[in-house]
């Protein structure tokens, strides 16, 4: 984009506002189309009246991304209409602190910069390009993932195109020099992930409802006819939080919250389609006035992940809830990881941690992972401390979640065997590691820090009015320091301490190495409890959860037998796991033996099927989203423990394959794996266990029978048998 230039109106307003862009382009011939295309703070492309492009990819403060769309199929011989929709976000101190689209960040301007080459023609954005600002719509907040459109036509398409001013020119990593080492705060950086996709899907209308099957996201586009107003109320399903009831999500006597709207006001007839993305499985319209409304096509949207259908874990229920649980993690992947599409559609670093592991086993693509990585090492203050969240319009801070950081890095090595990538987030790390050694007592545990200490929707740590106490935060943590974070610290500090020995610098793996064992003591004198044979969460030794022995286990604080028995006596807490929470859960239990206690919370997993789910929701009961993403574990245990597929060795680039069959006749699918696709076959029947193991790769394959057996192969097919 040597040549282009950064386009603007010559007066914009400081709220939200949309702007459309246009020129007319004439093409000599048919042909390859490539369009080069980024806005402020995002545009929607129409080529000939069809829409063909989104974006740009979400950014960091720093750095703003460029995207790369292949045109051809909407361009044609001779004149073509380009326009671009643009939407300028405020920014937050006009707005308030919270804005519309808190996950976009904004300069508070409307800006496009544009380029296309197409039939032996180049256009590029510049000074004989015309805008108009879009009349009679108000953009008002919903939440913090999206906003609500009140649109009046015809006064909305009343458009008065006025000349643009430049900005100057879309500097961008071809720019071979810049002067006196100045670069434009709209600098451009190529976009790191693929484009998402856009598929037309029916959605079916009852006369009451439209009803899309399951949880969708994406563009509706509405034919709306007559005079009058209709509300168009997008939701997930049906059920109010308040007084929180929600049972069977198709039941519509439980009635629905309108909180995601459209409201359009007509006078004749208009195509309307929100900018922004909507989330829903139904869509309701109430009309005042004589208006009818028509939908005329809905477009899907999801990040490019093809996922295999060959899988089959014995029990129909389990592969209706790995399909809903593949859904749950596609509709949380788009230019970020997402917490939900319905309500926030952001970043947290706990949550993406978990979606990268679920990732990983469906397929090789790691781009969206090495772009969430990048972003939250790039939202880190100087002294360490990361945002939870990001990116973001408003800085927030759970101080645990950037120890998921460490996670996200730990984990796609273990699964990719990238030192590079380890290499360059070192600096992160320790920042990190920086920042908490500092809340290190003369105790040698873990103090508290003074923002949101959050660890899980737990039932006893949601609000309870008598105890004060909420957020998803353990009880006691106002009287003093809370164990799970010792505990925790000392689990990360080891991980930490493995990157960096694989990364060759062993002092400071000692050094991690070093403060782990110093808070695994102090957590060991403060907080186990001989009486209750668990770790308790406070000092007083008058509360225990779940999690502390989890991390307890995991960090190896507790070892051998005692292991086992503080899961084993945790199994009943009241503060117990949920969603957020089952997958390091689940690895403690493997850990010490127990993995068929993770049934326990299989089985809410599966009662969402009765409850006509279509996604995992937040939490197992009285859940705010329906479509959470840390809650698709199911996609990680089908896959890592059913067909048992794991890596083994990253620097060998070797697979384990060890089948936990848990009542099981059969299983098969696919995982995707540091060896490429390894498709694993077995079945059980008259007292013998036969395995097959398929794996284009001439790497080792270690497959570890029920019976204890342990065979190894390079072959690329692997049959074996055992009496069980």
């Amino acid at each position: 984009m040597k040549r282009a230039e950064w386009i603007a109106p010559k007066k914009s307003g400081t709220g939200n506002e949309i702007y459309y862009f246009k020129k007319t382009v004439t093409c000599k011939r048919e042909g390859k189309a490539i369009c080069k295309i980024s806005a402020q703070s995002r545009y929607k492309l129409y080529i000939n009246g069809e829409l063909c492009g989104f974006g740009p990819c979400k950014g960091t403060r720093e750095k703003m991304f460029v995207d790369t769309l292949d045109v051809t199929k909407y361009m044609k011989k001779g004149e073509n209409e380009i326009l671009v929709e643009v939407l300028k976000l405020s920014s937050p101190s006009v707005d308030g602190r919270w804005g519309a689209v808190e996950g976009v960040l904004r300069k508070g301007m409307a800006a496009l910069c544009f380029e296309l080459h197409a039939g032996g023609t180049g256009v590029r954005s510049c000074d004989t390009w015309r805008c108009a600002k879009k009349t009679g719509t108000d953009l008002r907040q919903i939440n913090s993932a999206a906003f609500t459109e009140k649109v009046e036509y015809p006064a909305c398409e009343n458009l008065v195109f006025k000349p643009v001013i430049s900005l100057g020119n879309a500097d961008d990593e071809s720019t071979d020099h810049y002067w006196w080492g100045i670069t434009s705060e709209l600098f451009l950086h190529k976009r790191p992930i693929p484009n998402l996709t856009m598929e037309k899907k029916d959605i079916s209308f009852d006369g009451e409802y439209f009803d899309a099957s399951y949880l969708t996201f994406g563009f509706p586009r509405f034919t709306v006819k007559g005079k009058g107003t209709a509300h168009i109320y997008y939701f997930e399903c049906f059920g109010s939080q308040d007084p929180k009831i929600k049972v069977d999500r198709c039941d519509r006597s439980l009635g629905f919250e309108k909180t995601t709207e459209d409201v359009i006001t007509v006078d004749g007839e208009c195509t309307f389609e929100p900018f922004w993305f909507r989330t829903f499985r139904f869509i309701r319209v109430e009309t005042e006035g004589d208006v009818s409304v028509k939908l005329d096509r809905f477009f899907e949207v999801n990040y490019p992940m093809e996922v295999r259908d060959d899988y089959d874990f014995g029990k129909e229920d389990d592969n209706k809830l790995f399909e809903i649980s593949v859904r749950t993690l596609k509709r949380c992947m788009h230019e970020t990881y997402e917490d939900c599409p319905y309500y926030e559609q952001l970043q947290y670093a706990m949550d993406t941690s978990l979606q990268m592991i679920f990732n990983y086993q469906l397929t090789d693509d790691d781009r969206l992972a090495r772009k969430a990585m990048d972003d939250f090492a790039a939202c880190q203050h100087a002294d360490g401390l990361m945002v939870s969240r990001y990116p973001c319009i408003a800085d927030q801070h759970i101080p645990t979640f950037q120890l998921y950081f460490i996670f996200m890095v730990y984990s796609h090595y273990i699964r990719f065997g990238d030192v590079t990538l380890v290499r360059k987030h070192l600096r992160a790390i320790d920042g990190v590691i920086e920042w908490f050694s500092h809340l290190v007592t003369d105790k040698s545990i873990v103090g508290q820090s003074k923002y949101w200490n959050f660890i899980d929707w737990a039932e006893p740590w949601t609000y309870d009015e008598k105890r004060k106490c909420d957020g998803g935060v353990p009880l006691g943590y106002k009287e003093g320091p809370i164990g799970i974070y010792s505990s925790m610290l000392a689990y990360f500090l080891k991980i930490a301490a493995k990157l960096n020995t694989v990364c060759k610098r062993h002092d400071v793996a000692n050094e991690y190495e070093t403060l782990a064992a110093k808070i695994s003591k102090g957590t060991e004198k403060y907080f186990y409890d001989e009486k209750a044979g668990m770790y308790a969460d406070d000092l007083a030794h008058t509360k225990y959860s779940q999690h502390m022995q989890t991390w307890c286990v995991l960090s190896g604080i507790a070892e051998g037998e005692r292991a086992g028995q503080i899961i084993k006596n945790s199994l009943d807490v009241s503060a117990k796991s949920t969603y957020a929470f089952a997958y390091m859960y689940f690895r403690a239990l493997e850990k010490v033996g127990m993995y068929g206690e993770t049934e326990r919370m299989m089985q809410s997993y599966r009662n969402l099927l009765k409850l006509n789910c279509t996604t995992v929701p937040e939490t197992p009961v009285a859940s705010r989203s329906e479509c959470h993403a840390w809650g698709a574990v199911a996609i990680y245990e089908f896959s890592a423990t059913v067909l048992g597929v794991r890596t083994d060795d990253p620097t060998k680039k070797s697979v384990t394959v060890k089948p936990y069959i848990n009542g099981r006749d059969f299983a098969k699918g696919t995982v995707s794996s540091i060896c490429g696709d390894v498709f694993v076959s077995w079945k059980k029947s008259d007292g013998v266990f036969e395995i097959t193991v398929k794996n284009e790769s001439d790497r080792e394959k270690t497959i570890v029978m029920p019976n204890g057996e342990i065979y190894k192969s390079d072959e690329k097919e692997i049959r074996l048998s055992c009496k069980i």
